[in-house]
């Protein structure tokens, strides 16, 4: 009786908890929409003008970019990823013209999945962070050995 009692706690506590976010995004809404009000037009247009958004952004150098980002900095460790996620093809950035086709070989692939987790795996390492679910390598297998042969002596 008492599991059936603390999951229906449970239930009702998860839809409150996302109606409670919901109701503070509203009044958050709120208070920016009236300190908006606020703000003479002309100073908003400004502020506008300085984020320059009708520039364009380039992703790295050489890229041509997209109109309408604001560029940001971080480390390259802060958020390490092995697949760049911008498919990148030459040419100009007409939209009226077709996508080009995207050919990519299945050991091309393969072999970047295996560089992938190479690369995640000496991240890790360096980094100090060990996940469970990693696999051990030959030499890390040598090593446990050799150090329990080490013990037992």
């Amino acid at each position: 009786f008492f599991n059936l009692l603390v999951s229906q706690f449970c239930g009702v506590y998860a839809a409150l908890a996302e109606d409670i976010q919901g109701y503070a995004m509203l009044a958050r809404g709120e208070v920016i929409l009236d300190t908006l009000k606020a703000i003479p037009m002309k100073r908003w247009n400004g502020f506008l003008k300085s984020l320059a958004l009708d520039q364009r952004v380039d992703f790295e150098e050489g890229d041509i970019g997209l109109p309408g980002g604001i560029k940001t900095w971080e480390p390259s460790l802060a958020h390490p990823t092995t697949q760049d996620q911008i498919i990148r093809a030459g040419g100009d950035t007409d939209p009226s013209l077709p996508w080009p086709i995207h050919r990519s070989s299945s050991d091309e692939s393969s072999m970047e999945k295996m560089v992938a987790k190479t690369i995640q795996k000496s991240l890790q390492k360096y980094l100090g962070k060990n996940g469970t679910d990693m696999s051990t390598t030959e030499g890390s297998k040598q090593s446990h050995s050799s150090s329990g042969n080490s013990e037992s002596l």
